[in-house]
């Protein structure tokens, strides 16, 4: 039954009986032996919310202020009006085939509605825009609100896959697009890097959103998490006395460094890590492991164990007791280690191509640095005998987090602080 009521055959001979019906009941009040006369012939009616076609060269054009829809006033004897609305088989469009680039008022034109009625169109013009049809392509910036994710984590890298995206529209229209951008949304309280797959928006200056065909319309965007972490030199200390009154001569960790992760206000308060390595068993020289302990506020380490070797003098005999340490895996003797803070140092960025690449917003980046060394050698130290750099050799479009590398003077160690600088990349087209 529902497939004979949608069939199209099945709404014509309706109207059809209609019109008949309606036909021959106007008739015969209208015959000579009815002195009674009726306007009940002629109806009005406003079809609501009907298509719009457009006549154009759509292959090289766009046509701008066209609305989808219009009102159409049908006037007329009421079997017809009946059966047009019934049947709809009418089209309303705008012809644009002859026009010109540029703007023109034009008037709506309309086909299949019987010459017994009168038709009014609702606006009955418009006026319209003529551009030139234009596609480009855009490099997809990937965006994510970073406080959307946990106390103490970052944004380490974004990355968008594909990277690129091809707009089509007006001219005009292209030529306004300031950001084309693939933004996530939805998660809270992120700890761990993740992939998804975000709507791609193309905006002017004003963060307008455009009317603009994309393709594709969605990208997968890859976001690299990270913990706020910091690295810092090892300070060996020594706990206890060796057997048979023997001396220290000098300790030699496996690591000179180690990073501590837990949030950015504690760990900028940490210079060094402590470790006290006890001697007290040792009988001779060999290794020692120490299981480490976490600094107040660190809330990870990199490694929870550190091997220790211990060298001792067996040629002297002494109770005192030694507390020698070392750093950047180097033996200690008996000068004392010293450290000092060096601010201001700047970090240079190293092997960019700049023929594929630049940095955004390019500034100038300055970090602190804790040099470890001889009392007399760090005394008169500054920040132009301190050498820092990233590698930029093996940089991606996007968020690109970078070591800090680099050198000191001859004697000491050295320790930046933050130990990484973020390097936002754009590909040049």
């Amino acid at each position: 039954m529902d497939k004979l009521v949608d069939s199209p055959w099945f709404l014509r001979i309706t109207a059809l009986v209609l019109a008949l019906l309606m036909f021959f009941t106007v008739r015969s009040e209208t015959s000579p032996g009815n002195n009674t006369t009726t306007t009940s012939d002629r109806q009005t009616e406003v079809i609501h919310n009907v298509p719009v076609k457009v006549l154009y060269d759509d292959k090289n054009l766009i046509v701008t202020g066209v609305p989808q829809t219009v009102d159409v006033s049908v006037k007329g004897p009421l079997a017809l009006v009946l059966q047009t609305k019934a049947l709809k088989d009418y089209e309303v469009y705008l012809d644009l085939s002859k026009e010109t680039i540029g703007k023109h008022k034009v008037k709506f034109k309309y086909k299949g509605f019987s010459d017994k009625l009168q038709i009014q169109i609702e606006p009955s013009t418009i006026d319209v825009s003529i551009e030139e049809k234009v596609t480009r392509t855009f490099k997809v910036d990937p965006d994510f609100n970073e406080s959307q994710l946990a106390p103490d984590y970052f944004v380490k890298t974004m990355t968008a896959n594909p990277n690129e995206v091809t707009v089509t529209g007006a001219k005009s229209v292209v030529d306004s697009i300031a950001y084309v951008k693939a933004m996530l949304s939805g998660e809270s309280r992120v700890t761990e890097s993740f992939t998804k797959e975000a709507p791609v928006k193309v905006l002017d200056r004003d963060m307008n959103k455009l009317d603009i065909t994309i393709s594709p319309s969605t990208v997968q965007v890859k976001v690299d998490i990270g913990e706020y972490n910091k690295e810092v030199p090892i300070s060996l200390n020594v706990k206890g006395n060796p057997k048979d009154n023997l001396k220290v001569k000098s300790l030699k960790a496996d690591a000179s460094h180690i990073t501590l992760f837990g949030p950015k206000d504690e760990l900028e308060r940490i210079s060094s890590l402590p470790v006290d390595v006890d001697v007290s068993k040792l009988k001779k020289s060999d290794y020692v492991t120490v299981n480490l302990s976490k600094p107040s506020g660190v809330t990870k380490l990199s490694t929870n164990q550190l091997k220790v070797h211990v060298t001792l003098d067996e040629t002297l005999s002494s109770n005192k007791n030694v507390n020698d340490e070392t750093t950047n895996n180097q033996e200690t003797t008996s000068a004392t280690a010293s450290t000092a803070t060096v601010d201001n140092v700047k970090v240079s960025v190293k092997n960019l191509d700049k023929e594929q690449f630049a940095i955004d917003n390019e500034t100038s980046y300055y970090v602190s640095v804790f040099v470890t060394g001889d009392e007399q050698e760090i005394a008169n130290i500054t920040a132009s005998d301190i050498q820092l750099y990233v590698d930029a050799k093996d940089v991606k479009e996007g968020t690109n987090t970078l070591k800090i590398l680099g050198s000191s003077p001859a004697g000491t160690t050295w320790n930046a602080t933050p130990s990484s600088i973020k390097l936002k990349i754009s590909q040049l087209s």
